[in-house]
């Protein structure tokens, strides 16, 4: 078996990370461009298997010479790429950015970035991942932790004949795409970045070298092209709600399979892929794709708000030259030019490679155990920074994970001077913001609060969540929480949810440039799970409204007070970062706040359904009553200055901004008491 030079190759790496870096750009009519990193999988497969096959069959292969050319082929451009961030992070990122980021420095270093970012919230869709300067290096640890193994596998079983390591690589392959399915319905995080869910993919390009053999080759321009069809059916057609990897992840791979084994030469597809632009971005793709990511995650960093499509663009095309540059005087010299004289013994190059790696490794462990050098930025941004430290009590009564069923009550969740509660406020994350404002404000005026929240979660149960996390534990938690409410008899239930989050589904847009970190995330009755609605259905949209008056509804019909909290304003920028950053910039006005039409387009059809309800016992809070109309008229605050911050993200509340709301709470629980006139509805 002899390996050839394949310019159709240098073509097909076109095809994977120009999708790629328009995705990461947020062009449109891209919204399946990660998909070109599945297709990078199945060449490097291809390549280093025909490679270590070649190297067998004639009894020269070696795992020291095999490493050799992993540290020349990938470690060089990374460790500049690296380099070349250091200022950028120094002067612009924040000091959660900067922890973050001198955490994945390390992670980088050891090939454990997957690892790293598949700890992170959010997850690799998500807005904040936009803002990681190293998220894509997540592919280099997965292809580094492969070939750990992949060479000793293929060692081990050479002898054993041809048929043999087919049938065991098969074997993986099959083996390794059942994980990947099942951990897209059950694990979508560790799913998308962990090795084992995407050796399948790796090992479909082994297979297709093993079953290349020689001159021995397959040739066809209907499979071919076929292949390069179904590879741009993925990028058009899939986006971040398709469950990825897990079988629809077979149609780009497989895509790419057809094109390496039936795309050879003489073919339309080889032709296509062989002409001048497609090999040429071929041959600088892995330059291309280290520097992408850094450039249009920095660009987003210095922007207050989400940059523009023209920047971003603009960027990602400056991104050639750059990649150009580097390929020209990095990547080709340390593999087969001048600097190999520099390094020509392996001992050299690889002490060369661990005393770069350990220079960054220990940068990143300063970075991450210095408070993220917060001593970089000015005292307006640092105190704009602290604001996000909401109140310990959010944390603590806010469930998201652990045990469904509580001994209740909580300690931790009641009035300091209670041992249980007559009162008790109930909802997600939105409740839990106003918790430790309002337990603290309940304890100085000598009333009772029991605080019971939980993320994602309406409120009500009879509710699945589609986010997989929650799906169906919010209708667990809440059932346990409804029959502790009927056991002990409470006689009012403050209600504080997202309440339109879950019927619209999306994240908020304030029309501004703010745009939540936030992935689609809506609830549906329980019943309806056998056939679920997509987000945009009306009839789903009605249905939950429906219910949620219902459920409002038979509290107030078992005789008890309920104290509604209507929509809390969203903000779509994270509040403390953009003032942060304005301050870094050197603006001197640090108040920020957003449309209230745009709040009122937004809860429009929630705010009628409960306007809707009529009843002596219902007690209307309105947070926008505080938060909008106020300090500047048809506006809804955000911040006022770096002291005075409403919220601590892009949605919650931060103590200050709860310190607006809590009085009316307050009120309405004094009027139920007695301690002014009757109830009546607010």
């Amino acid at each position: 078996m002899r390996m050839k030079y394949r310019r159709e190759i240098d073509g097909l790496r076109s095809v994977a990370v120009i999708p790629v870096v328009l995705f990461h750009a947020g062009v449109k009519g891209f919204s399946g461009g990660f998909v070109g990193v599945d297709i990078f999988f199945v060449i490097s497969g291809y390549l280093i298997t025909s490679i270590i096959a070649a190297e067998h069959e004639k009894g020269q292969f070696s795992i020291v010479r095999f490493y050799e050319r992993r540290v020349r082929r990938i470690l060089p451009v990374l460790f500049v790429v690296l380099l070349c961030c250091l200022p950028f992070v120094w002067a612009w990122m924040l000091p959660q950015q900067m922890e973050s980021f001198a955490e994945s420095l390390v992670a980088v270093c050891l090939f454990l970035s997957n690892v790293f970012f598949w700890s992170q919230s959010g997850g690799y869709f998500s807005s904040a991942a936009d803002e990681q300067p190293l998220l894509h290096t997540w592919s280099l640890a997965v292809e580094e932790q492969y070939y750990v193994l992949f060479p000793l596998l293929v060692a081990l079983l050479w002898r054993f004949g041809r048929r043999a390591l087919i049938g065991t690589i098969a074997a993986f392959a099959v083996a390794s795409l059942a994980l990947a399915q099942y951990g897209s319905l059950n694990f979508a995080n560790a799913n998308f970045y962990l090795p084992h869910t995407r050796a399948w993919e790796l090992l479909a390009g082994s297979l297709c070298a093993l079953l290349v053999r020689g001159d021995r080759t397959f040739r066809s321009n209907s499979l071919s092209l076929a292949g390069l069809a179904i590879i741009l059916f993925s990028v058009l057609a899939y986006d971040e709600a398709t469950p990825f990897p897990s079988l629809y992840a077979v149609v780009p791979v497989l895509g790419a399979v057809m094109v390496i084994l039936w795309g050879t030469s003489g073919t339309v597809t080889a032709r296509l892929l062989s002409t001048p632009p497609m090999v040429g971005i071929g041959l600088i793709s892995y330059s291309l794709y280290l520097w992408h990511q850094p450039v249009l995650a920095f660009a987003r960093i210095r922007s207050l708000t989400e940059p523009s499509a023209l920047l971003l663009g603009s960027l990602a095309l400056a991104c050639v030259p750059l990649a150009y540059l580097s390929w020209r005087f990095i990547e080709g010299p340390f593999r087969k030019g001048k600097a190999v004289t520099l390094f020509p013994q392996r001992g050299r190059l690889f002490t060369a490679a661990a005393l770069t790696a350990s220079f960054f490794i220990a940068l990143g462990f300063y970075g991450s155990t210095h408070n993220g050098l917060d001593f970089r930025l000015p005292q307006e941004a640092r105190l704009a920074i602290a604001r996000e430290r909401h109140d310990p009590v959010l944390d603590t009564c806010l469930f998201d994970k652990g045990e469904i069923s509580l001994p209740h009550p909580v300690r931790a969740c009641l009035t300091a001077h209670s041992n249980d509660s007559e009162t008790i406020l109930i909802g997600d994350s939105h409740g839990a913001a106003l918790a430790g404002v309002a337990l603290r404000s309940f304890d100085a005026a000598a009333l009772d609060l029991y605080v019971m929240t939980h993320s994602a979660c309406v409120g009500f149960s009879g509710f699945f969540v589609s986010n997989p996390k929650y799906r169906l534990r919010c209708n667990a938690f809440f059932t346990g929480i409804e029959d502790y409410i009927d056991k002990t008899d409470k006689k009012t239930v403050i209600m504080a949810s997202r309440w339109t989050l879950y019927v619209e589904g999306t994240p908020f847009d304030n029309g501004e440039g703010g745009i939540e970190s936030l992935g689609p995330t809506y609830v549906d009755l329980l019943d309806r799970m056998d056939e679920p609605a997509s987000r945009d259905d009306p009839a789903r949209k009605a249905r939950v409204l429906k219910q949620y008056v219902a459920d409002v509804q038979k509290y107030l019909d078992a005789g008890r007070n309920v104290v509604l909290v209507y929509p809390i304003p969203e903000a779509g920028w994270n509040v403390p970062e953009i003032v942060a950053k304005s301050a870094m910039a050197g603006r001197t006005d640090l108040a920020f706040s957003t449309g209230y039409d745009r709040y009122q387009e937004r809860n429009r059809a929630v705010i009628e359904a409960f306007d809707g309800i009529s009843h002596p016992n219902l007690f209307r809070v309105k947070p926008a009553g505080s938060l909008c109309n106020k300090a500047i008229p048809d506006r809804c605050i955000n911040s006022l200055s770096a002291e005075r911050i409403f919220y601590f993200d892009d949605d919650h509340l931060s103590d200050a901004g709860a310190a607006l709301v809590v009085p009316a709470l307050l009120e309405a629980v004094r009027t139920i008491a007695g301690r002014t006139p009757a109830a009546v509805t607010q």
